[in-house]
């Protein structure tokens, strides 16, 4: 154990915590505790104000810590009078006082030169940013740790090329490995509490990733996790995924098949947004609500199987798929959302369901090919530019000429004031 500190070390100190920013000037990143997990009930908060420091280590760097306990310690970055971490690195587990390393702070070594890193023995948890913009960092091993807990962009923007989630770890934060556009392949091993958002998921815009195992006892696709990542050209999701969550695989440009697991039950808006290489969709039979923009500008995609009990079709679902070119709606549909197909260029034949009672705005906006239609007689009203194709159509219509007049035509169904009618029509003639 060091002996005690003089009073101009104390004073150092002090001003070290003063001008914390004078960190990043050492390339270490600084900041404290990221508040994880404790590993006790007497531990205390972590905080970002160094209270204490070892001596210079070997490669003259001298690493800063703060109280996470009675006998532990978060590794909260590195004094600015040391030397800054850079290639290998072997962070300590015990500091010189004897306390045990529980966390590496948030952003202990962010923005450092450091190509890889070794652990603390018993660190349960790395805290948000703390390796953030390591772009030099290429490898970490988590297998060979204790680690349960990953903070939010706790490894964003770093250069690692492959990354093996232990099973062990039961929480990964949002953006934890955002923008590691040299990360190619990526094994979650277990199943941990996966955080995301729409734009923060946590393997966003990796956009070298192509292979991508997860466990089989996977259960939900986290909001935004894949998002962005375009090399990725396939992905195979274990039989008992139930949720999709939001923009998980939205702009992944090279995913040209998905198989979806029977066990599935909800896809998330957004999920497959800009997927442009995308051919072909068949969604699952406990598929019973599909949400808007799903498939929006899913340009190359040109078969598409809905199932029977599917409800809904969200706003935007379709729309812009512009090598769509036949659509079955399954009759267990009752709404379609606005704007559902429209841009959908190469559509040529649909049947509407027969419990539908509404074409909402836009539902068939600029689908220029479109040449027969048919529209059940529940259908009492038509949006506006729900049929604006600037060409004339075959409408089938299941009532008569009588209940055709009744229905409410709004503004722009310029298809439909051309259309040639069939009255008393069977959806079968579509064909």
């Amino acid at each position: 154990m060091r002996k005690n500190k003089n009073g101009a070390k104390r004073f150092r100190l002090a001003l070290a915590a003063v001008v914390a920013a004078a960190l990043l000037l050492t390339g270490c990143g600084g900041g404290g505790g990221g508040g994880g997990t404790p590993s006790g009930p007497d531990d205390n908060v972590s905080t970002s104000k160094p209270e204490f420091e070892d001596a210079p280590n070997a490669d003259g760097v001298v690493w800063q810590y703060a109280k996470n306990g009675s006998n532990s310690a978060v590794l909260v970055g590195c004094s600015s009078e040391g030397k800054a971490p850079q290639g290998a690195v072997r962070l300590p587990s015990v500091t010189d006082e004897g306390y045990v390393i529980t966390e590496v702070g948030a952003r202990a070594l962010a923005g450092t030169a450091v190509t890889s890193v070794t652990l603390p023995e018993k660190a349960d948890t790395i805290g948000r940013q703390a390796f953030r913009d390591c772009t030099q960092l290429v490898s970490v091993n988590l297998q060979s740790s204790r680690v349960t807990v990953i903070e939010e962009s706790a490894f964003a923007n770093t250069g690692l090329q492959s990354i093996v989630i232990p099973a062990s770890v039961r929480s990964i934060g949002m953006k934890a490995f955002y923008h590691c556009t040299a990360l190619n392949s990526v094994n979650i091993l277990g199943t941990p509490n996966m955080d995301g958002s729409e734009h923060g998921g946590i393997f966003a815009g990796c956009t070298s990733l192509n292979t991508v195992q997860l466990s089989d006892s996977t259960r939900r696709i986290a909001d935004g996790m894949f998002a962005e990542c375009k090399s990725l050209k396939t992905i195979r999701l274990p039989d008992g995924v139930t949720e999709i969550g939001i923009a998980a695989f939205s702009k992944c440009t090279a995913l040209t098949q998905i198989n979806l697991p029977g066990t599935l039950t909800k896809i998330g808006r957004n999920a497959f947004a800009f997927c442009e290489s995308l051919n072909q969709v068949t969604l699952p039979s406990k598929i019973e609500k599909l949400e808007g923009y799903t498939f929006w500008y899913c340009k190359g995609l040109t078969s598409v199987t809905l199932p029977d009990g599917l409800t809904a079709i969200g706003e935007h679902a379709f729309a812009e798929c512009r090598a769509l070119s036949s659509l079955v709606l399954p009759d267990s549909i009752t709404a379609v959302g606005t704007n559902a197909f429209g841009g959908c260029y190469e559509l040529q034949r649909v049947i509407l369901p027969e419990n539908l009672s509404t074409i909402e705005d836009y539902t068939f906006d600029r689908c220029d090919k479109l040449e027969r239609l048919y529209i059940p007689q529940r259908v009492l009203s038509i949006g506006k530019y729900a049929l604006s194709a600037d060409r004339s159509m075959e409408i089938y219509y299941s009532g008569s000429e009588t209940q055709w007049g009744r229905v409410n035509k709004q503004t722009g169904n310029t298809a439909v004031s051309r259309a040639r009618m069939h009255y008393n029509a069977l959806a079968s003639s579509v064909n």
